[in-house]
């Protein structure tokens, strides 16, 4: 008799249209603030036009997480546009599972970025430990905090990268190309900037 724990069955699967119409109205609504979440009908442009892709993480037929994946044609870089796992699953392992998988099923060539709110544009101290956590988290599954600090629609982040090494002249050139690919030129203009920290 074997007194190992079971396997565990993960897979992950792309999401249909009505799945993840069911998900954003069940789940991203709660995820993720208004100022951060892209109304549904964009999404669904994006993945028309084949910028987005919604993802589904299920440990044996359970679903425990999901994630949106945007790229632009002849980009280096994949951007990790959302990431959540579901509240009852938050603290089990699945986040990093998830992360992994990505990292190991990158297109040769390629990397992931990762955006997370600043630490120091944090509204008081229980949101800095909640963004550092957040930092940490990444960082510890494997990912690499660049010197790149992002200004979107009101939010700042810093950019992490997972699965290559690019220079931050690189990342910036990366994340603003996406970024031009998805937003029309104004809406980009009015909302997106990027700079290089001098500190990082």
């Amino acid at each position: 008799m074997s007194s190992g724990a079971e396997p565990v069955n993960w897979h992950f699967r792309r999401l249909t249209r009505p799945e993840w119409t069911a998900l954003y109205c069940e789940q991203m609504e709660r995820d993720f603030p208004p100022s951060e979440l892209k109304p549904r009908e964009l999404l669904a442009a994006l993945e028309d036009r084949g910028v987005n892709t919604l993802w589904g993480a299920y440990r044996g037929e359970t679903l425990t997480g999901y994630y949106v994946l945007a790229q632009a044609p002849g980009n280096a870089a994949l951007l990790l546009d959302y990431f959540a796992v579901l509240p009852q699953f938050r603290g089990t392992g699945c986040g990093g599972e998830i992360l992994r998988h990505l990292r190991q099923t990158l297109p040769e060539g390629q990397y992931l970025l990762i955006e997370s709110e600043n630490p120091k544009d944090a509204a008081d101290l229980a949101d800095r430990k909640t963004r550092e956590r957040r930092v940490a988290f990444y960082r510890r599954n494997g990912a690499a905090l660049s010197s790149v600090t992002v200004w979107l629609f009101g939010v700042e982040y810093v950019l992490l990268t997972l699965g290559g090494t690019p220079s931050a002249e690189q990342t910036k050139a990366d994340y603003q190309a996406l970024y031009r690919y998805m937003l029309p030129e104004e809406r980009f203009r009015d909302n997106v900037r990027i700079c290089i920290r001098q500190d990082g």
